[in-house]
């Protein structure tokens, strides 16, 4: 049978891994007891379909351990980008039934509803850490870079 000709625009797919930085910080949380229970579910940027932007989706189903996980350290891009946090509980789901710390410059949110946050290009954003999740959140980000790169705040290698 022969390939659909806009076949390549419907992903199904997630980048083959996350920054070192990233998965380094994930991994010694993790030692120490400390982590989420999550399920990648689709990725896009440029590496996979040429002229895309980057976008990522996760499901985190639990936190385990007492500590706050940090996911991510503070830094800038060069686009803009959206992230989103949305609860699935279906009698509230505009309640997320968590407790997500995040910050935009030197301001610390506590986010604990549905949230989508706007990041314009240049602004510095996080760390993230994730204090509670009683509920499965779907998590997203994207941006309108081809690649998901930092103009700032770079993981030591």
């Amino acid at each position: 049978m022969a390939q659909k000709k806009y076949a390549k625009y419907i992903i199904t797919e997630c980048f083959s891994t996350l920054p070192a930085g990233v998965l380094r910080r994930l991994e010694e949380q993790g030692r120490a007891g400390n982590y989420v229970d999550s399920t990648r579910m689709l990725s896009l940027d440029e590496s996979m379909l040429k002229g895309s932007f980057y976008f990522d989706c996760v499901w985190l189903w639990e936190k385990h351990g007492s500590e706050a996980i940090q996911m991510e350290i503070a830094h800038t891009h060069d686009f803009d980008e959206i992230l989103g946090f949305v609860g699935s509980r279906r009698e509230n789901p505009r309640d997320l039934n968590a407790e997500i710390e995040f910050w935009l410059e030197d301001e610390k949110y506590i986010i604990t509803e549905s949230s989508l946050i706007f990041v314009p290009r240049g602004m510095k954003h996080l760390p993230l850490l994730i204090h509670r999740i009683d509920s499965p959140i779907f998590f997203f980000t994207g941006g309108n870079g081809a690649l998901y790169t930092r103009a700032s705040g770079h993981d030591e290698e």
